[in-house]
This record gives structure tokens, C-alpha cells and sequence, in this order.
């Protein structure tokens, strides 16, 4: 027994030596491996540099050579439909933005060709609430949301505009919202939608009667009601607190004043919370090409530098996959 544990112990304590060996190795492996890097960097620190300024050259003149472009966005409630149904219907101008067709959106948009040539693109975005308390937390500009997701507000949207020309936010905001109304479902919908908040306001006011008329009767008949008895009799009244008329009540008149409010605020098919700032976005700035040049030129550099430093293997495979 004492020699067998003996031996489970130097293989136990040789196990652990092999671990730390393979552990220093790779550890060995990965200094060696951070070293060679360097060293290709600065052998090759000529090619890549100047292929880097060649890169910044290009940032800076597509720069120059590009309009500008500044994008604002825009937060609503979609009254008359969800708020899917209404991205869906304003990203129709989008698709029409991307085949260019002018035609078209001159005539949907009711704008002339030149302030047409002023806006780049229209699109809408669907407004995530993680937190389920009606404020918009994410906006979904990379569409990674599936139309079921819980999380997506079906009332909240989001409308992005992209213009060559800022003066012309509050005009492309103007025939959006007539492109809206224009429509005769959305418009129905909502003409619907407000009597139907109408109807239930009336009737909330009659409930809210009833109940008033009741709590009246109980208060002023309930001492009376106690004493009505008879000779070898006992009326036993079943008696509804007073109390519960009033919650029910306070219960009833906060439902009718969220409708009233909903009637009186949002009137329209969609109702804006807030509309597009004069404090836009340049999206195509000199920051944005510098940064997407120098990422490509640094990635040409590095292979350029991989050709040069490998060219007498390459050619060798090159040479013996010929001779075969």
C-alpha cells in the first residue's frame, strides 16, 4: 500500500511537472511569436509607412471630393397603426432613394426635382424599449430585431434622413407627414381610432356616474338600512364598502384621462415627439474617410510586406508546382 502511494504521488508530481513545461513552452512560444511580429514591423517600417501616407493622401482627397452629407433623425408615435406597419410604409420612400427613382418621389413627396437633388436617403427604424416603460432605450439602425421581438415598441418609430442641404430638414419633415395623411387606410384608421376613444370616454362618464350615484345611496341609506328589522326577525345586510366605490371610481377617471389625453395630443396618424434638430450629424466627415483609408492602406501594407519578406518560398513553391 505505502509503495503504490508512493508511485501515485511521482506520477501525480510528474504530471504537474509536464503541465508547467507545456505552459512555459507556450508561454516561450508566444514571446518568440510577439518578437518575430516586431521585427517584421520595423525590417518593413518603410513599405508600411509609405504605404499609409498613400492612404491618408487618398482619405483626404476623397474627402475634398465628396459633398457632405448630415443626417438627423426623427421620434413619433404611430397612432393610426403599429408602429412595424408604419416603418414598413415610410421605408417605401427608402427603397425608392436607393433605385433613384426621382419620378416617383417627386411625385409621393410632392417636392420638386431641385430640392429632391438636396436629400440622400429616408429611412425608418424600429425603437427598442428593453426596460417596458415606454422610452426608447436602442434604435435598431442594423434591423437585428425580428418584427416578434417583445422589446420593440409598437408605438414609437424612428424616421433618419440623410441631406446634402440642412436647410431642408423642416421641408422633407413637412412632406413626410402629408405622405402619411395622403394615404386613405392610414387615414380611416385613424378617424376610427378617435371615435372609438369618443365612445369609450362617454361611456366611462356614464360608469363613473353609476358608481358615483351608488356611493351616494350607500352613504347617506347605510344607517338606516341596519336598523330596518322586525318583530322575531333579523335582516342581515350584505354591504359593500364605501371604499371600493371610491377606488373604482379613481380607477375609472385615470382611464378617461389617459383617453382624453390620447384624443387631445394624438390627433394625427403619427404624432411627433421630436422632430429633426438643426444639430445633425455630418456623417462623411474627414475623420470618417482617414479612418476607413488607413484601416485599408495599413491591411495592403502588411500583405505587401508578408510578399516581399516570403517572395524566395513563394517562388520555390511556384518553381516545384511547375517542375511537377
Amino acid at each position: 500500500m505505502t509503495t503504490e502511494k508512493r508511485n501515485d504521488e511521482i506520477d501525480l508530481i510528474e504530471v504537474f511537472q509536464k503541465m508547467g513545461q507545456g505552459i512555459a513552452n507556450l508561454f516561450n512560444k508566444l514571446i518568440n511569436f510577439l518578437y518575430q511580429v516586431i521585427l517584421f514591423f520595423i525590417r518593413r517600417a518603410v513599405l508600411i509607412t509609405i504605404v499609409l501616407i498613400i492612404g491618408i493622401s487618398f482619405g483626404f482627397m476623397r474627402y475634398k471630393t465628396t459633398p457632405r452629407y448630415y443626417s438627423s433623425s426623427l421620434e413619433a408615435y404611430s397612432n393610426a397603426m403599429s408602429s412595424i406597419d408604419m416603418i414598413n410604409y415610410i421605408n417605401n420612400i427608402h427603397e425608392l432613394f436607393v433605385e433613384n427613382n426621382k419620378e416617383n418621389l417627386t411625385s409621393k413627396l410632392n417636392i420638386d426635382t431641385t430640392d429632391l437633388d438636396k436629400i440622400k436617403d429616408v429611412k425608418a427604424f424600429k425603437a427598442i424599449d428593453l426596460n417596458k416603460d415606454g422610452i426608447t432605450d436602442i434604435i435598431d439602425y442594423n434591423d437585428k430585431y425580428q418584427t416578434s421581438d417583445s422589446t420593440i415598441s409598437r408605438s414609437r418609430f424612428i424616421i433618419k434622413v440623410e441631406v446634402y442641404d440642412q436647410s431642408v430638414f423642416p421641408l422633407i419633415q413637412n412632406r413626410i407627414l402629408q405622405y402619411i395623411e395622403q394615404n386613405k387606410y392610414i387615414s380611416e384608421l385613424n378617424s376610427i381610432r378617435k371615435k372609438q376613444l369618443e365612445e369609450l370616454i362617454v361611456k366611462l362618464n356614464s360608469e363613473i356616474n353609476i358608481l358615483d350615484s351608488l356611493k351616494k345611496t350607500e352613504y347617506f341609506n347605510k344607517n338606516d338600512d341596519k336598523l330596518k328589522t322586525q318583530a322575531g326577525q333579523l335582516l342581515v345586510m350584505n354591504e359593500q364598502p364605501t371604499q371600493l366605490y371610491h377606488s373604482q371610481i379613481i380607477g375609472l377617471y385615470k382611464e378617461k384621462q389617459n383617453l382624453e389625453q390620447q384624443l387631445e395630443l394624438r390627433t394625427d396618424p403619427i404624432t411627433i415627439i421630436q422632430d429633426f434638430s438643426a444639430l445633425s450629424i455630418t456623417e462623411n466627415n474627414l475623420f470618417f474617410y482617414l479612418k476607413r483609408w488607413l484601416i485599408n492602406a495599413f491591411v495592403i501594407g502588411v500583405l505587401l510586406a508578408l510578399i516581399i519578406e516570403n517572395f524566395r518560398k513563394l517562388k520555390n513553391v511556384v518553381f516545384d508546382a511547375r517542375k511537377k
